[in-house]
């Protein structure tokens, strides 16, 4: 079995952490001391445990604090059990439960994977630099010091770092006092709240920021490394502070800190981390070009703003006690990500994002036999970072509390929330006690209706007959790669017209109805099931609803949605929809358009690498954007708002791709008048300079490595990126591997894996793709030691799979790793997505063949 989950907290309880680190970002090495006041508990023992990872412990002390005074505790043997990420301090005598403060001396290394304290890399003036970062969550404090690294182990922190000398230095907390000797300074800095150590966090290096104070005098700042301009910080600070103001209203709580830092990293791992009053981000998720303004990039600045922030409440105030309710954390995040923008900028529609973004990521991952419950027990600690599994944890649980939210209304959704605040903060909980508030605020038994769905996977197929003045209801888990016929769940049926029961628990059921109009349920999408009408004329209606847009933008998603859904199970086909999104072509909303692209996006997989076919497709393309792009054209009007400035880079975006000879003249133009991607309008980049390397001069592809290589700008590099990866030009893809992704390439750390997906994506440079993979697999585990990454590699690497070929290299390779318990769950479903998209493309290629070639 291996070895398995210990909790180091039943038998120490941390209460403050004296913290001294000196890290030395020229050796890459770092020595501390740690003192740990806390509470012995259990029964006696001759050693106490602490986790460690990576660090040599070379001295260790005891002091038990009792009535009688202050007495040492003899340290025999000092052991360190790497295997289980532990020391233990071992003594000759038994050690009672009580109080003491253990000291510990360490020393360790600054490591390239992005966890624990690492490095940032970049170039100012012409000059190498380096900043020095931390990564803690989820279980990487002990990298940097021991400690009891376990979220229910909250605990005050007093940190002291000593540093190089005339750096910025950032940590949780204000600066207490600062000190400079012999070119290092020392910076002590204020008590933290009290905190688990995924918590903890520190950045030092030559940065600078813009400020600004909320309306409650909590102090917001923005940094940067001196290599990003200074006021490219300017609209993340600004929605910090809106977004600190809204949370302090919405859950009326205050913020508990003096002040809230936000820092783009040059490297980092994720999008962002939440660390409490130290928010650290990617580069792209907080910078933002004032002059050339990227509508999609604010946007998507102000989404993540709102979901770190609304952490700081969420995770932080109030923190799981274990990592199976990691869920009480992200998905909360991810659901007030989207209440906050809906309040601050309601010209956005947020909500058709969600349902275009989250909804669809969640309903096409849980429908597979070994996919996540959103609440995994943890059973090996290498499932601890398999936990954040992004359409499971974070996606689908938002989904739920957005189902519960439209059930029991805003308003005891709003209440319960804020009863939970004020009566844990502070403190650790489990979902029973955020259940126990909302059933007081709703006057119902949230527990019953929400157990369910977050301890069972998957989601059900609703299928609804209609009989005379009856609905027939049946519900089944809807699984695509076996068969489930005893799970069931609380179905909110959430219809356009009032139905009881108004919740649907058993396996079939009959509802009468009043109205002669056929119900229709989840109006909006929020509920997390699919629906399948029976009727041909109910399906017909459907269908006439998109149309006709008789059904609000939320409705039209979420019924394309489940169109494409039951397409994957043999149950509709994608030909009927590639006609009904012609039939849709004036539709206005962008996110709905969204779906219509996704819709074109499985016809390409399901048929790439047929030549005649793609030319077909092209066309379609074409004709499909004509209404928008004669209408919309090129450029921004003063009057556009967001949805019309997205629908015009859609119209140009499919024209392009359909290669419609007017834009294509109009791109090239604009790549030779403006001279390199920076000056592109921030929208338009990445399509413009695609249709360079595609139709461009040879020079163009040189042109853009360079740009690439030189630019500061995140946004710039991540367009050229998917430009270069478009090509069609095998030689040229084998020279972006080489210049990209060698020892010494172009392209950062945290990056390698958005190349490696465009590559595989584009069925031209597949192979060379996948044989860096396989090539450069065991330099990728070195690389990305214990982070996330390393799932990314699978999921974009099975992503495009839909032929039997590629599934037999696919599974020779991956399936003997499945042994690893980081890669296993991945693994696994990866091979069951790619049974059925073979099988989807093997029932369904010959007839969109030849509805494209009708269609021309």
């Amino acid at each position: 079995m291996g070895k398995s989950v210990t909790r180091l907290f039943e038998q120490f309880q941390p209460e403050n952490y004296e913290l001294e680190l000196h890290p030395d970002p020229e050796s890459m090495l770092f020595s501390g001391r740690v003192t740990i006041h806390g509470k012995k508990v259990g029964r006696p023992s001759k050693r106490l445990t602490f986790h460690q990872s990576g660090l040599k412990i070379t001295s260790a002390n005891i002091i038990k604090h009792d009535k009688k005074g202050d007495l040492s505790v003899n340290v025999s043997r000092i052991n360190n059990q790497a295997s289980y990420d532990e020391v233990r301090l071992h003594s000759d005598s038994l050690i009672y439960p009580g109080q003491y403060s253990v000291t510990m001396e360490f020393s360790g290394e600054i490591t390239r994977p992005m966890h624990g304290i690492y490095p940032c890399f970049y170039k100012h003036e012409g000059q190498d630099k380096k900043l020095i970062a931390t990564q803690f969550e989820s279980h990487h404090a002990r990298e940097a010091f021991p400690c009891i690294d376990e979220p229910e182990a909250k605990a005050t922190f007093d940190l002291t770092l000593t540093t190089p000398g005339g750096q910025t230095v950032l940590a949780n907390t204000p600066i207490k006092t600062q000190s400079t000797s012999k070119k290092r300074q020392t910076t002590t800095f204020e008590t933290s709240p009290k905190m688990s150590t995924y918590l903890l966090a520190f950045a030092f290096g030559e940065l600078h920021s813009v400020s600004a104070k909320t309306k409650d005098g909590v102090v917001v700042s923005s940094w940067a490394t001196v290599a990003q301009p200074k006021a490219h910080l300017s609209y993340a600070n600004n929605e910090a502070v809106q977004y600190l103001e809204f949370f302090t209203d919405y859950f009326k709580t205050p913020f508990p800190l003096k002040k809230l830092d936000q820092i783009a990293l040059p490297d980092f791992d994720s999008l962002a981390m939440e660390n409490w009053g130290l928010i650290t981000f990617r580069e792209v998720g907080l910078l933002a070009d004032p002059e050339n303004r990227s509508i999609s990039g604010e946007q998507l600045i102000s989404l993540v703003i709102a979901h770190e922030v609304s952490h700081q409440w969420f995770g932080n105030l109030v923190t799981m006690r274990w990592w199976d309710d990691l869920w009480l954390n992200e998905s909360f995040a991810s659901i007030m990500e989207n209440i906050a923008p809906d309040k601050l900028h309601p010209d956005w529609q947020q909500w058709e994002d969600f349902a275009s973004g989250r909804v669809i990521s969640c309903s096409h991952r849980d429908i597979y036999k070994d996919v996540q419950p959103v609440a995994v027990e943890v059973k090996h600690p290498d499932e601890i970072m398999t936990l954040f599994d992004p359409a499971i944890v974070y996606a689908k649980g938002a989904r739920l509390l957005n189902m519960l939210r439209e059930y029991i209304g805003e308003d005891a959704f709003r209440t319960g929330l804020q009863s939970y605040f004020k009566k844990y903060a502070f403190t650790n909980t489990s979902r029973s006690d955020l259940w126990q508030e909302f059933s007081h605020s709703s006057k119902q038994d949230i527990e019953k209706l929400m157990t369910p769905w977050l301890q069972k996977p998957g989601m059900p197929l609703v299928r609804v007959k209609r009989e005379h003045n009856s609905l027939l209801l049946s519900q089944k888990r809807f699984l695509m790669d076996g068969d489930d016929a005893v799970s069931t769940w609380p179905v909110p049926l959430l219809a356009d017209q009032k139905l009881e029961p108004a919740i649907f628990d058993a396996k079939s059921a009959r509802i009468e109805v009043s109205k002669t109009t056929m119900p229709l349920l989840n109006i909006h999408g929020n509920g997390h099931y699919i629906v399948s009408y029976d009727d041909p004329d109910a399906q017909e209606n459907l269908r006439s609803r998109i149309i006709d847009q008789s059904v609000d933008s939320l409705g039209r998603i979420n019924l394309i949605n489940d169109m494409l859904l039951l397409a994957r199970a043999g149950e509709y086909s994608l030909s009927p929809m590639l006609e009904l999104a012609v039939k849709c072509a004036r539709e206005p909303r962008v996110a709905v358009w969204s779906m219509f692209m996704r819709t074109v996006g499985q016809v390409q997989v399901l048929t790439d690498g047929a030549e005649l076919t793609e030319k077909h497709l092209r066309k379609y393309e074409q004709k499909l954007a004509q209404y928008w792009y004669d209408k919309l054209g090129w450029t921004d009007k003063p009057k556009d708002d967001q949805n019309t400035k997205h629908l015009r880079s859609t119209a140009l975006s499919l024209s392009l791709a359909g290669e419609s000879p007017d834009a294509i003249s109009h791109a090239l133009e604009a790549f030779e008048r403006l001279g390199n991607v920076e000056k592109l309008p921030a929208e338009q980049r990445a399509m413009i300079a695609g249709a360079a390397v595609h139709h461009g001069k040879p020079s163009h592809i040189k042109q853009l490595m360079d740009e690439y290589a030189s630019s500061h700008n995140p946004e710039v590099k991540q367009a050229i990126c998917q430009a270069l990866c478009a090509t069609r030009d095998v030689a040229v893809a084998k020279r972006l591997i080489e210049w990209g992704l060698g020892d010494k390439g172009a392209v950062r750390q945290q990056d390698i894996d958005h190349w490696f997906a465009y590559l595989m994506r584009n069925y031209r440079t597949r192979d060379l793709a996948w044989d860096w993979l396989v090539a450069n697999w065991g330099n990728l585990l070195k690389l990305f030691a214990g982070s996330k990454h390393m799932e990314y590699f699978i999921w974009y690497s099975s992503g495009p799979v839909s032929t039997s070929e590629w599934r037999a290299k696919f599974k020779k390779f991956f399936e003997p790793k499945i042994k690893e318990p980081s890669l296993k769950r991945n693994i696994q479903i990866a091979l069951g997505e790619i049974d059925v998209r073979v099988a989807w493309r093997e029932r369904e290629e010959e007839q969109l063949k030849k509805y494209l070639k009708k269609s021309q």
